[in-house]
């Protein structure tokens, strides 16, 4: 994800009740930053990672002081909603909560090196240029649509990551060209900014 300075104002501080995760609602405490069309992120800069997207918390409700509680009806559509729910197997009175993808790191084995390279996860929300790095058994979810997860709001995407090398040096300029290509083939803009070091997990 990429801002130019002039954007985003940085180093912010909320003390919890001002934000929340847009993905789960959940309160947000801490560093954040913010961008010149009105959207929060985690952290004290673009560089600050792992990113998750904020939004203003829900203003309080006001309690129900009478003893009378409302009723909540749930009435299913007919016709083609219904058939839809049903292929899917959804219960209409009890929906399933899905789930966002959370970070992840994806270590290298004996055998990885012994290989060479190495298989990353990752994913990117659909309408933003926020990338995380995810588990194998999460990308496979999104990628298989699995009704745990929310998969309509993410894009996954693997890098083939290089491990040795004749070099410290010639292992990262490998990595940082094989990001570039992912980040063109895929239109994935700034993507090359969301590593902090290509040579990670290098072993001469």
């Amino acid at each position: 994800m990429y801002y130019p300075k002039s954007q985003i104002k940085t180093n912010l501080i909320t003390n919890g009740k001002e934000f929340v995760y847009r993905s789960d609602n959940q309160p947000y405490s801490g560093s954040y930053w913010k961008t010149s069309d009105g959207k929060y992120y985690s952290g004290k800069n673009p560089n600050d990672k792992p990113i998750f997207e904020l939004i203003l918390a829900p203003l309080p409700q006001p309690e129900v002081t009478s003893s009378i509680q409302p009723t909540v009806r749930i009435v299913p559509q007919e016709g083609l909603v219904n058939s839809y729910l049903t292929l899917k197997g959804i219960n209409i009175n009890n929906p399933p909560v899905l789930l966002s993808p959370v970070y992840a790191l994806t270590i290298p084995t004996q055998a990885d090196y012994e290989n060479g390279a190495f298989t990353r996860y990752f994913c990117k929300q659909n309408t933003q240029y926020i990338y995380l790095e995810i588990s194998q058994d999460t990308f496979r979810k999104l990628v298989d649509d699995d009704a745990s997860i929310d998969s309509k709001n993410y894009i996954p995407f693997t890098i083939n990551w290089t491990l040795t090398g004749n070099s410290k040096e010639e292992v990262a300029n490998t990595n940082l060209s094989i990001v570039s290509t992912t980040s063109r083939q895929l239109n994935l803009m700034g993507l090359t900014q969301y590593f902090k070091d290509y040579s990670l997990y290098y072993k001469g």
